[in-house]
């Protein structure tokens, strides 16, 4: 559905699918992302911009911190990112605190270690040493009983305070999971192609 609201507009995208727990950690599936960029920029010049829901908002978001750890003060690899209802705060993700998060897959906790990654470079995430971001849209729902205003505050005021570009649609778009309904989508598309430079373009190969 993403990619085919993308090609109305003009605007060409690839689905990532990338490694997961428990079989890998947040930095295998950073690799993943990381090269699907570098694998776009050679299949056409332009803005790469990353989009994630939920836990892959995660995901996006942890790439900007984890190549200012190993880059720093270099250009980060995105353009742009696009964050909708993401987990970014996740110190609750520990075993001990099961009750608190919000796990779909409560199996999660039969495999402690693969969870504990997702902590990596928090401090970076929620506006310590190392917070680095490309322009970012984000977007929040009051009306979410996963992802609390408390767990994305942090980022959008480390956002602010680093000067980054951002824009931050927050209201009642429904509960956790709400997709592209709500009337954020046409936003998005204008922000993509004034902020971002995005432009019409075919398709990418299959």
């Amino acid at each position: 559905p993403v990619t085919e609201w993308l090609a109305r507009h003009g605007l060409a995208a690839a689905v990532l699918r990338y490694r997961l727990l428990p079989s890998h950690g947040l930095d295998e599936a950073l690799d993943d992302l990381e090269d699907a960029v570098t694998l776009l920029r050679r299949l056409r010049p332009g803005p790469v911009v990353a989009m994630g829901f939920s836990a892959g908002g995660h995901l996006v978001a942890s790439l900007g911190a984890r190549h200012e750890e190993r880059r720093p003060g270099t250009p980060q690899p995105l353009d742009g990112q696009v964050l909708v209802y993401p987990g970014i705060d996740g110190q609750s993700w520990h075993p001990d605190k099961a009750d608190e998060v919000c796990f779909f897959n409560r199996g999660a906790w039969s495999w402690p270690d693969k969870v504990l990654t997702l902590q990596a470079r928090q401090e970076a995430l929620l506006g310590g040493a190392g917070f680095a971001a490309p322009p970012t849209y984000l977007v929040t729902s009051t009306a979410d009983d996963c992802i609390p205003r408390s767990e994305t505050q942090p980022y959008v005021k480390a956002l602010a305070a680093a000067g980054i570009p951002h824009v931050h649609l927050r209201k009642d778009f429904g509960d956790h999971g709400f997709a592209l309904n709500g009337g954020w989508t046409t936003p998005c598309v204008k922000w993509l192609t004034r902020a971002v430079g995005m432009r019409a373009a075919p398709p990418l190969p299959p």
